[in-house]
């Protein structure tokens, strides 16, 4: 019985631990939500302090296609001399606040050169997009090896 405890104690601290080591799934996000009256609404959320030091959103554009898609527009910039290494994606909601197609659009690579500044654009992947998020997370640097 002593041994089941300990055992299960041991799970538990094991599932907590890789729990707190998943890493964060975004670090800055910047979008357009729309309010009580229909008006877009600018978003800012911060979940990586470092990674919101290093950019700054500039501007945030929102219109449509000609065929009627949202798209939207957000140019960031580095605050560093040096390079910024990240990763981008859309998210685009309906008028419920669900997510539309969630697994469709894949992170891409992000890197803004010292003071670099860069417009990201994404189209809906359907017309009942009303809002959308640009999820911006921390990259990891690759280096080349030739041998």
């Amino acid at each position: 019985m002593k041994a089941g405890w300990i055992l299960l104690a041991a799970a538990l601290a094991a599932a907590l631990a890789a729990g707190c080591a998943a890493p964060n799934t975004s670090g800055i996000t910047v979008g357009a939500e729309a309010d009580e009256s229909g008006a877009l609404q600018q978003v800012l959320q911060t979940d990586n302090a470092k990674l919101a030091r290093q950019l700054k959103v500039e501007d945030m554009i929102v219109g449509q296609t000609k065929n009627g898609l949202m798209k939207a527009s957000v140019k960031l910039t580095s605050r560093l001399n040096k390079s910024v290494v990240a990763q981008s994606k859309f998210a685009w909601f309906d008028a419920e606040g669900g997510e539309i197609d969630p697994d469709t659009d894949a992170w891409r690579p992000l890197v803004l050169n010292g003071k670099e500044t860069r417009t990201i654009q994404g189209v809906a992947p359907n017309s009942s997009a009303v809002s959308f998020k640009l999820r911006v997370r921390a990259g990891e640097k690759t280096r080349w090896i030739v041998k």
